[in-house]
């Protein structure tokens, strides 16, 4: 069945998605390519929209299960439009196992992109059946691929000693080191609250960088907790004298040395606590350090 056919006097849902919050702005294309096709198909009607910011590999996205709910409900033939099958899921057993139920109800899944609509159970698309899962699969191939290549990078990394994920802040315009402040603070049972005030940090941070000490302690106990805060004072002098090692306006020099100690600042309990004379190695001899393109 074309799919000029699949949407003629049917309800029209249509669902947009993409993957990131730095996508967001793709939505608005991706409704406005939709909008031209269904047009192009002779759909003059009102459809009804559905869009998210998520991952296409998970099934559990909100508004794709309202989408589906809304479906099961309502009294009225559906169809299900997007800009592409990938936009619905990147997983082909996902789509089997989202898809089926409606599948059995005659229900359609059309692609604007692929000029495609899925067959039904009572009138299967022998094409577009086997070549559905076969787009979808394509496109899932490329996130695996991508999730290969990270957690490959992120392990040769490691060896390292670098930590995959954003720097710790160690603030190097306060008067005083907040973390040692704080687990001064927290041996005279100050509330919460309270050094959120003093340090001038919010209640969030307390809590967080809380934990991070609990865990040091009981991976290490005091020796290691002492052993993370010196490193941290030495690189947050480091960064009081040659500027901060992350940010927009952080030099390549001090961003290779939070580079290369981002994995004991993080879990010191994985890593060996860098010294002065390591510091100065990674500041001056950086171009064999920085991260490479």
């Amino acid at each position: 069945m074309t799919p000029s056919e699949a949407i003629k006097k049917k309800k029209v849902r249509v669902y947009a998605r993409v993957s990131t919050e730095g996508q967001e702005g793709t939505i608005p294309d991706q409704l406005k390519t939709i909008e031209k096709g269904l047009k192009a198909l002779g759909f003059k009607g009102k459809s009804q929209v559905y869009s998210e910011q998520a991952s296409g590999t998970k099934k559990d996205r909100e508004q794709l299960q309202q989408m589906l709910q809304d479906i099961r409900d309502s009294p009225e033939d559906a169809v299900l439009v997007v800009r592409d099958f990938q936009r619905f899921t990147r997983d082909p057993v996902h789509y089997g196992a989202l898809w089926d139920e409606f599948r059995d109800k005659g229900v359609r899944l059309v692609s604007i992109n692929e000029n495609m609509a899925s067959g039904t159970a009572a009138e299967p698309d022998p094409q577009s059946d086997l070549l559905i899962p076969i787009l979808i699969a394509a496109g899932g191939s490329e996130v695996n691929i991508r999730k290969v290549q990270t957690k490959q990078g992120v392990d040769r990394s490691r060896e390292k000693g670098i930590f995959a994920g954003t720097p710790l802040s160690l603030y190097p315009k306060d008067a005083l080191e907040p973390r040692a402040e704080l687990l001064r603070l927290l041996a005279v049972k100050i509330p919460g609250n309270e050094i959120a005030r003093r340090l001038g940090k919010s209640s969030s941070w307390v809590r967080k960088n809380k934990k991070q000490i609990e865990e040091i302690l009981v991976a290490g106990g005091s020796e290691l907790l002492d052993s993370w805060l010196n490193a941290v004072v030495l690189i947050r002098n480091m960064e009081i004298e040659k500027g901060e090692g992350k940010g927009p306006k952080a030099t390549v020099r001090m961003k290779t040395v939070r580079r290369m100690t981002s994995g004991y600042l993080a879990t010191p309990q994985d890593f060996t606590a860098p010294t002065q004379e390591d510091l100065d190695e990674y500041f001056n001899n950086f171009s064999e350090y920085k991260k490479q393109r």
